[in-house]
């Protein structure tokens, strides 16, 4: 890296340097720049991170809910001059080994940010980015696609599009439902009234023009901004910006900025619907308070309500989430329940979900009451105090989970859009300083912040969402009365205008990019990826008999443990109830030690703590099943520390009725709550329990399957559960099961070992493991043809389909996994997100359990999309086999080692390689195989699949009734009776 002494006043480019700041805190210098003609803005952080960041940033403010803002970072992304393939977003991403790649739509901007650990992918990825956000070519059939369209069929009219049917999944979903009618009640004099995601009713009323000029008002230079991270060398893109998208385009006066809500001087209420079946009951409904608070550009506003958040509503044992539980007034607390810093004025909410509308103003009114009942009785010393302390546990820990510059812009746009320039909310660390500051100064701080902005202030909304089984029909209808007005006026000449212009679609859709079009778009190649796989190396040790694996590596002085419990000895019964007794065990007391006792240590003395089920097949096939604990914390906490995880696990009042009551209460909630994002995900695990007895275990643990035996159980099964858990709680408590795993600092290897050794010794030395593993009862027949119906209120679908693959390590099971990655970024992507309008569709092979899945995400359809899948991997396996495409998701497959990994991401990856034997060994013979696959094996592959699916495969549709029925004319087998989820 140059080492230029730039100097604020120095020009660069066309951009003129305006600030030069030190960020100790990101080891590294801001550099702001502004761009002399248009205003352009560019911040660029330059220190040594590798994983490379950038994003564009545009204030995008809608001004009416028809979700312009949405399709167009859709199609934005969809060819442009230097780039005119009609998907380059895709093209990039089947050749690229970025770790983020996206483009997102908030309430009042939009993002396009990538970022990538190898400067060759970096460079192409801000070029194609740079090209699509400022010379995008949004041809009209892009629009058509990604946003909506009339199609018209004979005498048949509908609307379609990518963007419509997504946001027809989103309005089936409740608690967006609470979420929107929120922030639209609580900000209805600015932007945020509006849906900047796009309401369906409003989407079809949108025109291409409007599109357009959209584009034209708020992508221009003066209203963008450029954020820049990482290992780049100062001011470099600045050069390219200039001569190709800047130069001469003028200044232009954008009015982007969203207007502050005029304030209140009394609370308001509002009512809004949700959709149902089958009545749905009082689950299907919220009351939850929204209040407008303090503005996110005041960073110790933003850590005051976050660390409030914590103290209030963190876990169970959190004083007003105890409250809400134990009032009887509702189910759950809404999931909606918290803040946000995607606003100017901050939401605050808390509410619940589960309760009787008439309850609405009591609910209401607990809520005030309880927050009154806090700030005069105050706030647990000790529970501030571990807040506070959790919070700066998480600066110093090294992060993960999306780039480091990703995280950054979040905080540096918290001022940066609202004109205070791109550092002054991008520290978190001066923040808490100052949060300390006034803590100390005064102890009541959150107190009084309590009293002033939740109980005194007037700016609130409560907002009720009822479930009604008409709302779907009455939102089907408004669509389709509009559709009928629309056909009326056009008449017969534009009807047929219309279905001419299907035409057109179609051909475009149909039509493939040109070669020259394709070569524009540029490429990584095999020689780009690294030769070696990294060696996943660790020390042996023993604890009391017990592994104990240890690896080292760069912690920043935190020891990330994890603890691995075998189960496989249990019964059927016993595993069933094993998700139940798991969060028991985390929403317990310890002896005469309450649950908010034992939090409060808890969160005192770790920076997390976590229990969750683990298990798989093993390179040699055997099934290996685990209660997995993970913590991370500090060596001084350490001691205290894993004392408390041995008592939870080894003593926790697993018999307490009202904490089992709790945690059904709990958990069946969080199902409703994650169902309609992760039907698909739900539904894939659903069609591979048929072919698989662990993956039915799985299902059985963690799917639709574990849901509903949760809500088969009632007040009357809670002692007989009670005497379970005590039982199941004695037969975990041995030593014997125990394997341990450390990922830490050299340093501290000797000194956690012995803490270790001790956490091993507190377990029961007997073993209570039986001689053989439970008898699983699953029938493995030759032929197994299974489709499985679920419903849920939703006007849109998500599906799966199972098939089995050759065997895990083949040389054939390799190139199936290649396939899948070239299905998901090509063909299928093109019929069924492109054509067939879902949100999502991707295939993908799960190597440990020989499995082939195929899903789709909020689809429109249901018998084309399998037909789409099946013709696809007909096309393949008669050798229609593109071998850039091949060679494309082969650095795609094997860039993604690249991936850099936080110590807590890298610690369970490592433990996880060990558990399962996949050994060094194996990943580099995996990586031969990949890189020495030909077109011809995928030929083979995709055969091999299509020939094993005549006599197992199994099928999943998770949808509403209203799809189901109006998919039966197309497959019969639709018309079987469905399991109704109880939503």
């Amino acid at each position: 890296m140059h080492t230029h002494p730039w100097t604020v006043g120095d020009q660069i480019a066309g951009f003129q340097i305006t600030a030069i700041e030190s960020l100790a805190e990101y080891h590294g210098t801001g550099y702001t720049f502004v761009h002399i003609e248009t205003g352009m803005e560019v911040f660029q952080l330059v220190n040594d991170d590798r994983e490379r960041f950038f994003s564009y940033i545009f204030k995008t403010l809608p001004s009416n809910d028809s979700g312009v803002a949405h399709i167009l970072e859709h199609c934005v992304l969809a060819g442009s001059e230097r780039y005119p393939v009609r998907d380059p977003f895709m093209s990039l991403l089947k050749g690229s080994v970025n770790t983020f790649m996206n483009a997102m739509t908030y309430p009042d901007k939009t993002l396009y940010p990538a970022a990538s650990p190898l400067k060759a992918d970096f460079d192409n990825l801000f070029a194609v980015y740079t090209d699509a956000v400022f010379a995008p070519l949004l041809r009209e059939e892009t629009f058509w696609q990604e946003g909506v369209r009339l199609v018209c069929d004979g005498q048949e009219c509908r609307y379609e599009g990518v963007v419509f049917n997504e946001m027809l999944g989103d309005s089936s979903d409740h608690d967006s439902i609470v979420g929107r009618g929120s922030i639209r009640s609580l900000f209805p004099d600015t932007a945020y009234s509006f849906n900047s995601g796009g309401d369906p009713e409003e989407i079809i009323k949108l025109d291409y023009q409007q599109f357009v000029s959209f584009h034209s008002q708020f992508y221009h230079p003066s209203n963008a901004k450029l954020f820049l991270y990482g290992d780049l060398e100062v001011g470099e893109k600045l050069a390219f910006l200039d001569e190709h998208y800047l130069m001469h385009k003028g200044s232009l006066n954008v009015q982007s900025t969203v207007g502050v809500s005029e304030r209140w001087d009394r609370e308001r209420a509002v009512t809004y619907t949700g959709p149902t079946e089958n009545g749905g009951g009082r689950s299907n409904n919220s009351v939850v308070w929204v209040w407008a608070t303090e503005a996110v550009t005041d960073s110790l506003s933003v850590i005051t309500l976050s660390t409030l958040v914590d103290i209030l509503l963190g876990n169970p044992a959190a004083p007003l989430y105890k409250a809400i539980l134990e009032s009887g007034i509702g189910d759950d607390i809404s999931p909606e329940s918290g803040m946000s810093a995607d606003y100017y004025q901050m939401p605050m909410t808390i509410g619940f979900k589960g309760i009787d509308v008439e309850r609405a103003q009591e609910a209401g009114a607990f809520i005030i009451d309880t927050l009154k009942r806090i700030v005069k009785d105050g706030l647990d010393e000790k529970l501030v105090a571990s807040s506070v302390k959790r919070a700066r546990f998480r600066l110093l820990e090294i992060p993960g989970g999306a780039p480091n510059g990703l995280r950054i812009l979040g905080r540096s746009m918290r001022g940066w859009i609202f004109g205070k320039g791109p550092t002054a909310t991008i520290g978190a660390s001066e923040a808490l300083v100052q949060l300390e500051a006034a803590l100390k100064a005064n102890p009541r701080h959150y107190e009084d912040w309590i009293q002033t902005h939740l109980v005194e202030n007037p700016h609130r909304c409560l907002v009720t969402v009822k479930g009604d089984e008409e709302h779907h029909s009455r939102q089907l209808e408004a669509i389709a009365r509009h559709t009928q007005r629309v056909v009326d006026d056009l008449g017969k000449k534009g009807v047929r205008e219309v279905m001419a212009q299907n035409e057109r679609f179609e051909l475009f859709e149909a039509s493939a990019d040109s070669e020259e079009a394709l070569a524009t778009i540029p490429r990584l190649t095999i020689e780009d990826l690294p030769v070696e796989v990294k060696e996943n190396e660790h020390t042996l040790h023993w604890c009391g008999a017990r592994p104990l694996y240890v690896r080292s590596g760069v912690c920043n002085t935190i020891s990330y443990v994890n603890v691995a419990i075998s189960v496989e000895d249990l019964s059927a019964d016993e595993l069933r109830l094993l998700p139940l007794y798991i969060r028991l065990v985390q929403m317990s007391g310890i002896g005469t030690r309450s649950y908010v006792e034992v939090a409060t240590d808890l969160k005192d003395s770790c920076g997390d703590f976590s229990i969750f089920l683990e298990m798989g097949s093993t390179l040699e096939g055997k099934e290996a099943q685990y209660i997995m604990c993970r913590t991370k914390l500090l060596l001084d906490d350490a001691p205290r520390a894993l004392t408390l995880i041995a008592q939870i696990l080894r003593e926790s009042n697993v018999d307490d009725l009202g904490s089992i009551k709790q945690v059904l209460t709990t958990v069946r909630g969080e199902f409703r709550d994650s169902v309609s994002y992760s039907a698909h995900g739900f539904a894939s695990l659903a069609a591979a329990s048929k072919l698989s007895s662990l993956q039915k275990e799985g299902e059985e643990l963690s799917g639709l399957s574990q849901w509903l035996f949760l809500e088969s159980l009632g007040e009357q099964d809670l002692g007989q559960l009670a005497q379970k858990m005590v039982q199941l709680q004695k037969k975990l408590d041995s030593r014997q099961r125990l394997v341990l795993h450390l990922y830490a600092d050299e340093e501290n290897h000797e000194p956690m070992r012995v803490l270790l050794e001790e956490l091993v010794a507190s377990f029961s030395a007997a073993d209570s493991t039986t001689a053989g593993r439970r008898e699983r009862g699953f029938e493995d027949g030759e032929q197994i043809h299974a489709l499985t119906l679920y419903r849920l209120p939703s006007t849109v679908s998500y599906q799966a389909y199972a098939l089995r693959t050759a065997t895990r390590g083949s040389e054939e099971q390799a190139a199936q996994a290649l396939l899948a990655q070239m299905m998901s970024g090509n063909e299928l992507w093109e019929r069924i997100r492109g054509r067939g309008g879902a949100y999502g569709v991707s295939a993908t092979v799960d190597v440990m359990e020989e499995l082939f899945l195929f899903s789709t995400y909020r689809d429109p359809r249901i018998v084309a999309s399998f037909e789409d899948f099946e013709a696809v991997l007909a096309s393949y396996s008669e050798g229609k086999i593109d071998q850039a495409a091949l060679t494309s998701a082969l650095i795609a497959m094997v860039g993604g080692e690249l991936r850099p990994l936080s110590p807590n991401q890298h610690s369970l990856l490592a433990f996880r390689r060990l558990l399962y034997a996949i050994s060094d060994e194996y990943r580099r013979s995996r990586r031969e195989q990949l890189l020495a696959i030909t077109a011809e094996a995928i030929a083979h592959a995709a055969l091999a699949l299509l020939n094993g699916s005549r006599l197992v495969e199994s099928r999943v549709v998770i949808a509403g009734s209203q799809l189901l029925l109006a998919e039966q004319a197309k497959d019969p087998a639709l018309g079987q009776e469905a399991i109704v989820l109880p939503l």
